[in-house]
């Protein structure tokens, strides 16, 4: 096959073509800008006296030069591509952008997000097998990267004075990362081509420590920030995000940040811990922070009776993991396979399921959200598949969001709450088919769908902030799954007036078949978590 290729590429108002790497304003820049300019036109021009460090909301936007390094795929033979030594990935503009709600005078609700875009069109040195194409040697490559990060968070300020603070943040990363190789030219003058990708899901939770110091006394003309935010999920990758900035203040409102940020470090284990992702995004950064509100200093109050109905509730867990086992039947394409991994198989294998979950309250009238990510696999090489296959490994993602509206019908030291709501889904099942211990075939599928769900939840307070809650439902009903339904139980202890550490067991059934997609099996597993009380 001749390869005669030429591309041009527009990704983010960034031009790219074969060899080149040209660095542009992008459209998300301009966007985000026009924001933060209206955000500044309508925002209070209060001065407060609490320190040059005195907001309530806080709006932040960077434009970013990243690096890009890494490479997609497992690192064995040539399965894989490296963005740099393949592509010659370069520096490319985007923007960052961050909201701070400070409710509190330590409180803080965050807001991050970061998108990526990149492509580079080269002549490969080297034949690449990716993703079950093969893109031969010499050829006309088009290598895309792709990555947005929203990320939700809670700050808390350990300690806070009127020139610096300290403190710790916690937020969970939607990251949706993918990589894409496609090639096109000519043979026998017929247009030919093909492409390949490998994409990347989840919501990874990450801490660590935030602070700011204000150098000048009583001003805010000159300003050290610095962050960094890790999670490490054993064996199975890790996550890391930093960024450092100096502030030079125009106005009691307004200043210019420059610095430099780490906007995330991925990698992916597979099980038998071959990479299958790893991708840093790292350059400076420059832009314009606006402030504005004031937060009056804390004052004593009482505390009321955590038995009496108030008007508002707010609880928060922003880390809860799942240990989860998986049993039962997955299927893609019309191919099934048994999967039966105990919790101590998922332990042994390091795979975990995490959940964030947020419960807000007015008086009786009560709103559930819970987001759940769970990948797990099961190494079954030894296990038939019909006559051809002499083992498997079968892959399962799992994903749903519980969205459940509660009235509270008895509230004491006992609360009873009855829930309606419905439970989306988004499941990947993957399956490599063996034989004679070599991938013979591969079956991958994915699947939405959305189930009704109805339950209730149950809690009992004992004494010295001791408590234990049960919750359950069930759905489906044949409008997405036949069914579905799970138990869970928790007990746990309040550690001072806002936080709770708690843990239990969590069962979780879902019988869906779509086609040649199946999904009919049960998680279940331990569980711990903290729980952050707001009202």
């Amino acid at each position: 096959m001749q390869n005669n290729v030429k591309l041009d590429c527009q990704e983010h108002g960034t031009h790219f073509n074969s060899g080149e790497n040209m660095v542009r304003p992008t459209r998300h820049s301009l966007i985000l800008i026009v924001l933060i300019l209206s955000a500044i036109s309508i925002a209070s021009a209060a001065d407060g006296d609490g320190g040059p460090d005195d907001y309530r909301w806080r709006v932040t936007g960077n434009w970013w030069l990243p690096n890009p390094s890494g490479y997609f795929g497992l690192q064995n033979g040539n399965n894989y591509f490296n963005v740099n030594k393949d592509f010659g990935f370069g520096r490319y503009s985007t923007f960052t952008g961050k909201v701070d709600y400070r409710f509190r005078w330590k409180h803080h609700i965050l807001f991050d997000i970061s998108p990526i875009s990149d492509s580079r069109t080269v002549a490969i040195a080297r034949t690449i097998q990716f993703q079950g194409q093969t893109f031969d040697i010499g050829a006309q490559v088009a290598a895309t990267i792709k990555s947005l990060n929203i990320a939700p968070g809670y700050e808390y300020d350990i300690v806070r004075k009127n020139q610096w603070f300290l403190g710790l943040e916690a937020d969970l990363n939607l990251l949706d990362t993918k990589g894409t190789l496609e090639a096109a030219g000519t043979a026998n003058n017929l247009l030919a081509g093909k492409s390949a990708s490998k994409s990347f899901f989840a919501p990874l939770p990450a801490v660590g420590p935030i602070g700011r110091w204000y150098p000048l006394h009583d001003s805010n003309r000159l300003s050290l920030e610095g962050s960094v935010r890790a999670m490490s999920f054993f064996g199975y990758g890790d996550f890391i995000a930093a960024r450092g900035s100096v502030g030079v203040g125009i106005t009691q409102h307004l200043a210019f940040r420059g610095g430099y940020q780490m906007g995330s470090r991925l990698s992916v284990h597979g099980t038998s811990n071959d990479i299958k992702v790893r991708l840093t995004q790292k350059g400076p950064t420059a832009g314009i922070e606006y402030s504005w509100g004031e937060i009056p200093p804390p004052a004593p109050k009482a505390q009321p009776s955590p038995y009496l109905v108030s008007d508002w509730h707010v609880n928060w867990i922003p880390l809860y993991l799942w240990f989860s086992g998986l049993h039962g039947n997955v299927g893609a394409l019309g191919y099934t396979a048994p999967v039966s991994l105990s919790v101590s198989d998922i332990l042994s294998n390091l795979n975990i399921g995490m959940m964030s979950a947020l419960d807000v309250r007015r008086k009786r009238i009560g709103l559930l959200t819970d987001l759940v990510f769970i990948s797990l696999t099961a190494d079954q090489k030894t296990t038939p598949v019909g006559s051809l296959y002499s083992g498997f490994t079968a892959n399962s993602k799992t994903f749903f969001l519980d969205t459940e509206g509660y009235v509270r019908l008895l509230d004491g030291q006992i609360s009873i709450d009855a829930l309606a709501g419905a439970r989306t889904w988004r499941l990947n099942n993957s399956i490599d088919l063996l034989s004679g211990g070599n991938t013979a075939a591969t079956a991958g599928q994915t699947q939405s769908w959305v189930d009704p769900v109805l339950g209730a939840r149950f809690r009992l307070n004992f004494l010295k902030g001791w408590f234990a809650t049960l919750k359950g439902d069930a759905g489906g009903f044949g409008v997405g799954s036949q069914v579905t339904w799970q138990i869970v139980t928790l007990a746990g202890k309040e550690v001072g007036d806002r936080y709770s550490m708690m843990a239990g067991y969590r069962y979780l059934d879902v019988d869906y078949q779509s086609g040649g997609f199946l999904d009919n099996t049960h998680m279940s597993g331990p569980i711990v978590g903290f729980n952050i009380r707001f009202k």
